[in-house]
């Protein structure tokens, strides 16, 4: 059976996740993935057919709207589908699939994340009106990245004859009859980023656009060195070598540097354990490592799964202290708070900083005075609630206390640390906890968040379990606090907040702040009272 092919289908719409949205002759919504812009003319391949709508891959744009095709191109492996080149064919033929809205002016790109937060709360605002405060603007659109994750695997792409019958239409199953090879190995040596929507591939990169000079000469370095090294990358697939991922994390307002190594110790014999030991001894006396990183960490990730962070990671410091530091500055008028946190190899932390000083600066405007005590339900390394303890010390608020709240007990540890390096440790309490488990399991809370002024949540992607919800919506039955939340996904968000309208609350406006440029990624921040 032929794979079914749509021509000449508008984009007549974005939606979240960069997906755009058209429509079949007879109305059926087309879902379409591979690097959509609004108003562009496309080619499709059907994926999967479901009875509300059909999921399809971009095979070629034929053309695209000029008010969306206007935006500056700055890096070199920036792809998206035309036909069988690139839209800056002739810099490079490794295509990245990330920033797929490089090509659009960057205040259509606000425009675009705009509207999408609106249209995530179409349906509450029908019976509640919530205004929309126009969106805030990176302070940074590239090298605004703190931290970056390389990948270690073989570089393999599609032949040159399936690709010709694959666009004709022709399936899988058939073209594997005809005795033609999918994939070719290029390179048995490859770094880079996964591509999206083919996780089992990396696309090899020289530079990324998005990360500072410093990282990426780091990045170059690295992947350099580990290549003239002899020594093999991991295979997913056999679970066998060495290299397997290569994380760069920057304090921007420090200028200090981490790099993350991480390797498989399990599969060495004789011959490549005296490779890595030549490999350890050449990083150690290196004048370039010495003068550009603040700490080494090699981690032994022992795990099956493709992710530097699992139960089987093992970091173990290669020189210094194995951890950096970063600042947030906040400024009223002239005056200027800073507050500072510990970073190590697997905490989390905003990822660009420059945009986490905004979004916390209006997210604590829009709050005003401090009247009482502080609930961080979701606190991470504790960069919201900290930055809110350091405002009210600034306040000459001394009596306000902070609680924290998070499941992973590795960043509980980062918050009681950053707590006590910026002199806050006596007036905040961290407990590691689902949050909707929290109050039930640590009755000693309850006696902390008295005199409560404000919760704030900053959930993940997936949004509140509606036990959190519920526990949240009890409190509220004994303290008048408001609720601060702050999203990375808007349509979770408009899901909760009309939740919470069913029990009681209000929202009044929700503020838009741009995440990452060049992404579909948005942040937004409300206020519930």
């Amino acid at each position: 059976m032929k794979q079914q092919i749509l021509k000449g289908i508008k984009v007549y719409k974005l939606w979240h996740g960069g997906i755009g949205i058209g429509s079949m002759p007879d109305g059926k919504k087309i879902l379409i993935k591979g690097g959509a812009l609004p108003g562009s003319i496309v080619d499709l391949t059907v994926v999967k057919r479901r009875k509300d709508y059909i999921e399809a891959h971009i095979l070629e744009t034929k053309k695209y709207d000029e008010d969306f095709s206007d935006g500056e191109i700055f890096c070199p492996h920036y792809y998206i589908a035309k036909g069988e080149s690139a839209i800056n064919e002739g810099t490079s033929k490794i295509w990245c699939w990330g920033c797929k809205w490089q090509m659009i002016n960057y205040e259509k790109q606000l425009q675009i994340k705009q509207q999408l937060v609106e249209d995530s709360f179409k349906k509450i605002t029908k019976e509640n009106p919530i205004r929309f405060l126009p969106i805030l603007s990176s302070p940074l659109q590239r090298g605004y990245r703190n931290k970056i994750e390389f990948s270690f695997w073989p570089y393999i792409q599609q032949t040159e004859e399936y690709r010709k019958l694959h666009k004709q239409g022709v399936e899988d199953e058939e073209i594997e009859k005809q005795g033609i090879v999918k994939y070719k190995l290029y390179d048995p040596w490859n770094c880079g980023f996964h591509k999206q929507g083919e996780f089992s591939k990396i696309i090899d990169v020289d530079r990324c656009g998005l990360i500072s000079e410093e990282a990426n000469a780091l990045y170059w370095y690295f992947k350099k060195k580990c290549k003239e090294s002899w020594l093999p990358i991991y295979d997913q697939k056999t679970h066998q070598g060495f290299f397997r991922h290569l994380v760069v994390r920057e304090g921007v307002h420090t200028h200090q540097l981490m790099v993350n190594l991480s390797v498989s110790l399990d599969n060495l014999n004789a011959q490549t354990s005296e490779l890595r030991n030549t490999l350890l001894q050449e990083f150690k006396s290196d004048p370039f490592l010495k003068e550009k990183l603040t700490t080494f960490v090699i981690t032994n990730n022992a795990g099956l799964s493709d992710t530097v962070k699992n139960d089987k990671s093992e970091p173990s410091i290669f020189w210094w202290e194995g951890v950096i530091h970063e600042e947030l500055h906040f400024w009223e008028e002239t005056d200027e708070t800073a507050i500072t946190f510990r970073i190590s190899p697997f905490s989390f932390f905003q990822t660009n900083t420059f945009w986490a000083e905004k979004l916390f600066s209006t997210a604590f405007k829009i709050l005003g005075s401090f009247k009482g005590n502080i609930l961080d339900l979701y606190c991470g390394a504790g960069s919201i609630g900290l930055s809110l303890l350091k405002l009210a010390q600034k306040e000459k608020k001394s009596d306000t206390q902070l609680v924290g709240i998070e499941i992973v007990e590795d960043a509980i540890i980062d918050a009681r640390h950053n707590a006590k390096i910026n002199g806050l440790d006596e007036q905040s309490f961290f407990v590691a906890s689902p949050a909707e488990k929290a109050l039930a399991n640590f009755p000693e809370l309850q006696e902390k968040i008295n005199n409560l002024w404000v919760v704030v949540i900053d959930p993940p992607r997936e949004g509140l379990h509606p036990n959190v919800i519920d526990r949240i919506a009890n409190l509220k039955k004994e303290y008048p606090f408001k609720l601060l939340y702050i999203s990375c996904n808007p349509v979770t968000m408009a899901r909760d907040i009309e939740l919470f309208i069913e029990k009681g609350f209000t929202c009044k406006e929700v503020q838009p702040v741009d995440l990452f440029p060049h992404t579909h990624h948005i942040e937004d921040i409300a206020v519930l009272e």
